[in-house]
């Protein structure tokens, strides 16, 4: 399974540690924009303002299909801009502005309300939410494929970008236990202060890559007037057919796709089951073990970075992931023995084995859609990362988007009512925690299918790497 005789990153390829950082930082933006509604949502709109999971389903779910939806777009106008700063700055720029500011704004919201107004504000702040996510997000994520040509110094900048993220992702599992912290009012002002608070560590984190990282790529993709010989890339649509006709994307796409809405699915499960089954509805308690969980996970899988990292680069991307992912699965499975009231934190221990999964997920995927984006080159000619990134995340968000609202739909297939709180049925109970273990299983074990297929090795990579150079030789920029 190990690789043979790794391949040694020539000191031209490595990334300065400070320019790591400097990326990095702006993961913490990314990971605050990804976990603020799923750590808030269902809790403020369900348990503190009466809203229906089925309607919050839809509120939260809807917006991620209009995220998906503008993703293609957005990656595909940042490949092709073109200015003084080169392409992916000026729409960070935009991007964490405007979405720190619409964070603030949509958790404004006063008690009163009745259920459909609080749903369609939330689902019409949602749609401005994630459009100015998706400016910021998909030229994030693909100006990271561009920082290196090497295939372990992708790795490692990944574990890197990941590893600065998930000590943001620690404090964030604790969200809704905050809100419910005495100096609030209640759990509706707490939302609001942490709101506003959190938009502006977003908009400060969002500009650190843009003001301090240095774009090796920059240069390429200055403003300029039109030369001779410069010749049309492919189109929108070529360009989305090309991209989803590459086998070696879609073996990603599919495995992140199976992985993380997989478990998105059941996460109103695993909460209301705490809260309602273990805690009998006592959300003070019940928020303290949500964010110890959260936090054990985010610490671990902070931890975990590195060996993730070391394994990328020794047994090679896809072996290190079904390594993790398999230990993901296990973390899954014992779920089921971890639902016991008498020690309701051993609720905990299923969480280090899933969030290792994550880290793999993240660090791995992200490494290889650079690979992938290098052959793209090799048979198109263009450097195409905002597209592969954007195409990447719009099937996930689409997967995401219906894990969400089938999410509220099957919770209400398994008898759960909110108006009974801590008094619903044992069967409900029961039904709650079988989709709570089985869904995500099944979905792990399809991840794991679709990686094993990925056929993009190191030296196919490194042997890429090489075709491209001689070419750059012979037609230079």
């Amino acid at each position: 399974m190990s690789q043979a005789s790794p391949h040694i990153t020539a000191s031209e390829d490595r990334i300065p540690l400070s320019q790591k950082i400097f990326y990095g930082t702006g993961q913490i933006s990314n990971m605050i924009l990804a976990l603020a509604i799923a750590n808030l949502a269902s809790f403020v709109l369900t348990v503190e303002l009466g809203v229906s999971a089925f309607l919050v389903g839809l509120a939260t779910g809807l917006p991620r299909l209009w995220d998906a939806l503008t993703d293609p777009p957005v990656g595909y106008l940042s490949d092709n801009w073109r200015s003084r700063w080169g392409r992916r700055k000026p729409f960070l720029l935009v991007g964490s502005i405007s979405v720190g500011l619409t964070l603030m704004l949509m958790w404004q919201m006063p008690r009163g309300w009745s259920e459909m107004a609080y749903f369609w504000f939330f689902l019409g702040m949602s749609l401005v939410y994630f459009l100015a996510y998706t400016i910021y997000a998909t030229p994030f994520v693909a100006l990271g494929y561009e920082l290196s040509s090497d295939y372990h110094e992708r790795t490692r900048l990944m574990g890197t970008m990941n590893f600065i993220g998930s000590l943001a992702a620690i404090p964030m599992a604790w969200l809704f236990a905050i809100t419910q912290w005495d100096i609030f009012t209640d759990g509706i002002h707490g939302a609001r202060v942490l709101a506003v608070l959190l938009g502006v560590l977003v908009i400060i984190t969002g500009l650190v890559p843009v003001v301090f990282l240095k774009d090796p790529t920059a240069h390429r993709f200055q403003k300029h007037a039109s030369r001779p010989g410069d010749r049309a890339g492919l189109s929108f649509f070529d360009g989305l057919k090309t991209t989803l006709r590459n086998r070696n994307f879609r073996c990603i796409c599919l495995a992140t796709f199976a992985f993380f809405p997989g478990l998105v699915l059941v996460q109103n499960f695993s909460s209301f089951l705490v809260i309602y089954y273990l805690f009998n509805g006592d959300k003070d308690a019940s928020s303290v073990l949500l964010g110890w969980s959260g936090t054990l996970s985010s610490f671990l899988g902070l931890v975990f970075i590195p060996v993730v990292t070391w394994l990328g680069t020794h047994l090679g991307k896809r072996n290190a992931f079904m390594l993790c992912a398999a230990l993901a699965l296990f973390g899954t499975l014992i779920k089921w023995f971890c639902y016991e009231k008498s020690l309701p934190y051993l609720n905990l221990l299923p969480g280090p084995f899933i969030g290792l999964g994550f880290s793999a997920l993240w660090v791995l995927m992200g490494s290889m859609m650079a690979d992938v984006c290098d052959e793209d080159e090799l048979h198109t000619g263009e450097r195409r990362e905002g597209t592969y990134s954007s195409v990447y995340w719009w099937i996930v968000k689409l997967g995401l988007s219906t894990s969400l609202v089938v999410s509220g739909a099957l919770l209400g297939v398994t008898g759960f009512e909110e108006s009974l709180g801590a008094a619903q049925s044992p069967a409900t109970f029961l039904a709650m925690r079988i989709c709570d273990i089985v869904f995500p299983a099944l979905f792990i074990l399809l991840s794991i299918w679709f990686i094993s297929k990925f056929p993009l090795t190191e030296d196919r990579a490194y042997e890429i790497k090489r075709l491209l150079a001689t070419r750059k030789a012979t037609s230079p920029e």
